[in-house]
């Protein structure tokens, strides 16, 4: 398997305040690649890093083979970037839009640019100024996709965008994926996107890689359990079972959250003793706040999931 991005020990800070730390990833070819963490985690320096937009301090990164650090066009041709804001020129209209694309990517696709431009109902004449955010996040995903590339990187593009623009985003990443095998990277707050969609999840947390794992062994390795017992019972006790994340009870009625295998977590004396274990479904919010706690990350009292992830990060700076 070859990789689509690799980074190797990347530093960026930005007056001393550290936004990526020894970065060291690697995106797998075809995949859809989710990145996640919350508000200041650094996902937006490292794809502006990705993209070219900044330098690294230290260290390299590698896009579909080749370093960031070289002077070349090539690769440019081959990848698709659509930012959380996109860089249109305002006294465009879309049809100039895509005539610039046709003059600048030697791989333009007239008849997909032409598809996409109907499926979103984009109209051509309109000037890029009097266009909706939504329009212009669609309009600059028409032209990465029209590119035809190798490599499609989306910075936090569906944040603020209504359900149904949403979707036709992540509909039209989803068709490009099945039907050219492209690589697309993926930064979001909306983890509920990226499960309908990604095979493969990072996190990052003030610049650190916490995790990096496929969507199934995430979800082989993090576990909810309810867990009743017939005579009373402690937190105490259950703080001895190996990989508890989080505990919380009503009565005699136990909820853990547990990282691990879990016949082997099932297999622990103090809950052979209970009376009923049953799992739970967990959805990827939960699992990734679940992980966060476990690496030390403190949410608000009155969290809930769907909040601690929603609006537009702001790197460290």
């Amino acid at each position: 398997m070859g990789w689509a991005i690799e980074t190797c020990n990347l530093f960026k800070s930005y007056d001393r305040i550290k936004a990526i730390t020894d970065l060291t990833l690697t995106v797998p070819e075809g995949s859809v690649f989710g990145l996640i963490g919350p508000n200041g985690a650094g996902k937006s320096t490292l794809i502006r890093m990705l993209t070219g937009i900044v330098r690294p301090d230290q260290g390299d990164a590698f896009i579909l083979g080749r370093s960031i650090k070289e002077k070349t066009g090539s690769i440019r041709q081959r990848v698709g970037y659509v930012p959380d804001v996109p860089t249109l020129y305002p006294s465009f209209s879309v049809a100039d839009m895509f005539r610039l694309g046709c003059r600048l990517y030697e791989g333009w696709d007239e008849r997909r640019c032409y598809e996409l431009k109907r499926v979103f109902g984009l109209p051509t004449g309109q000037l890029v100024r009097n266009l909706s955010r939504g329009q212009k996040v669609q309009l600059a995903l028409v032209m990465a996709l029209s590119l035809r590339p190798r490599l499609l990187i989306l910075d936090e593009p569906t944040a603020g965008l209504d359900p149904v623009i949403r979707r036709g985003f992540l509909q039209s990443v989803i068709e490009e994926v099945a039907e050219r095998g492209t690589t697309v990277f993926y930064s979001t707050h909306n983890l509920n996107d990226l499960e309908q969609s990604a095979d493969h999840i990072a996190a990052l947390h003030q610049g650190n890689l916490l995790f990096s794992r496929s969507l199934d062994e995430l979800k082989e390795s993090i576990h909810r359990l309810q867990v009743m017992f017939a005579r009373p019972q402690t937190e105490e006790n259950l703080k001895t079972i190996p990989g508890l994340i989080d505990c919380q009870h009503k009565g005699r009625i136990f909820t853990l959250t547990v990282s691990g295998e879990l016949d082997a977590i099932k297999n622990q004396p103090v809950l052979r003793a209970a009376s009923l274990v049953e799992k739970v479904d967990l959805s990827l919010e939960e699992m990734f706040v679940a992980l966060m706690k476990a690496h030390g990350y403190s949410f608000a009292p009155d969290y809930r999931p769907g909040g601690v992830l929603s609006g537009r990060e702001e790197d460290a700076k």
